[in-house]
């Protein structure tokens, strides 16, 4: 099917993102001189054959580049900005912008883009061969999909590995070469794989850190996405009332005085990890009776703790779709234990070195990934009962980064 230039992608805070790639162009052209430039009224501004730095001013204005480079500065009003051939800058600057775009330009502060053919046509990956892993849940199956469409659009040949095992058993892989690249989550290896008891509880800190310091392991990260899919504990919302545990150190006062209610379903993985149960009752300050935790696959969890027979909490994932899906209440995380866990796709740093434009192709893929889009997806295979594959290839196509 032909990409529609019609087609639009609502890109929310694509502002605030590009903030890291896009710094120093958009510096730059704030500070540009203006070389076409409006008044306080509406204008219809357009440029000329040369790179032209064309400012709106206060009205609700319409910028039209035609064949250089040009920078586009919106102003305060609801302006519409449309680039041209060439590489340009749009910028759409206080109000609620609208932009037509080649996927080369540089996009900010604009709310409504529509580009003019999909995202990752920019990208060529013709004859290169990547092998991709995942973890063997719901969410690391998508974000394996989405990774392995993504590069077969751009001529990429690939080696399915999704499915793969647990962290472990990703991590061995990647690091011997088994694997090219999976998704892991900034939590994960600075705790688990950097060996960190510390979380930092910042997000872009948190990535540059384990970014920085995983280097040295030949571990490229890729830029993170937003979305966090933190662990949490939860509980069916019928039984929040009778249980009296909203927050997580409410789980001690359930302990001392009813230690056969506080039952509780735990993945193998998160029953021994610093970031799990260990450092969980380290933190707070009880232990859960050993005859009540049960340890079962963590695609189980869900179910059983909604039935509430064998476990009567659960833990799980911030933004797995069946939080929803079977009505569970998330106990809050009252002394924010849990570490954020962003994902960013890990590459071998010999595959990194030989294409390092996959750092860009995955920002703008990552860039759409947030909370409620991911937790919408994990919906989608768990509740609606899709294949990760479908969910992937729609989602590429929703946001405008295949047709």
């Amino acid at each position: 099917m032909r990409f529609t230039k019609g087609k639009t992608a609502i890109l929310v805070g694509l502002a605030a993102t590009l903030v890291a790639v896009g710094a120093t162009v958009g510096a730059a052209s704030s500070a540009a001189k203006c070389t076409i430039k409006g008044t306080a009224k509406a204008n219809v501004l357009k440029g000329t054959s040369k790179a032209d730095v064309i400012c709106g001013l206060g009205g609700n204005d319409k910028l039209s580049g035609l064949g250089g480079k040009d920078t586009l500065l919106g102003g305060a009003g609801n302006d519409s900005l449309n680039g041209g051939p060439g590489t340009d800058v749009l910028n759409g600057g206080r109000g609620k912008d609208s932009a037509v775009a080649d996927p080369e330009d540089k996009v900010i502060a604009v709310e409504t883009v529509r580009y003019t053919r999909p995202l990752l046509s920019q990208f060529s990956f013709k004859g290169a061969k990547f092998t991709i892993g995942s973890k063997k849940f719901t969410e690391q199956l998508i974000l394996g999909q989405i990774a392995k469409k993504a590069l077969e659009y751009t001529g990429a040949n690939i080696d399915d590995q999704t499915n793969l095992g647990g962290t472990s058993v990703n991590r061995t892989a990647l690091t011997s070469g088994k694997i090219d690249m999976y998704w892991e989550y900034t939590g994960t290896g600075w705790i688990v794989h950097l060996k960190h008891t510390d979380p930092i509880p910042n997000s872009l800190k948190q990535w540059q850190a384990v970014k920085r310091e995983d280097a040295a392991n030949g571990v490229i990260w890729l830029p993170r996405a937003p979305f966090d899919n933190t662990y949490a504990f939860a509980v069916r919302k019928e039984a929040v009332a009778r249980f009296g545990v909203r927050k997580i150190s409410d789980f001690k006062t359930l302990i001392r005085t009813k230690p056969k209610d506080a039952t509780l379903c735990v993945g193998t993985e998160f029953s021994t990890r610093n970031d799990g149960l260990p450092g969980v009752e380290k933190t707070y300050g009880f232990k859960f009776p050993s005859g009540n935790i049960v340890k079962v696959e963590e695609g189980l969890i869900y179910k059983l703790t909604d039935e509430g027979k064998q476990c009567n909490f659960g833990e799980v994932f911030a933004t797995d779709g069946r939080i929803e899906g079977l009505g569970l209440f998330v106990i809050k995380d009252d002394k924010q234990f849990f570490p954020i866990y962003n994902p960013a796709l890990n590459v071998r740093a010999s595959v990194f070195q030989k294409y390092p434009r996959l750092a860009r192709m995955f920002q703008l893929i990552s860039l759409q990934l947030t909370n409620n889009r991911m937790s919408k997806m994990n919906a989608d295979v768990d509740v609606r009962g899709k294949f990760p594959d479908q969910v992937a290839k729609a989602f590429l196509k929703q946001y405008s980064l295949t047709n």
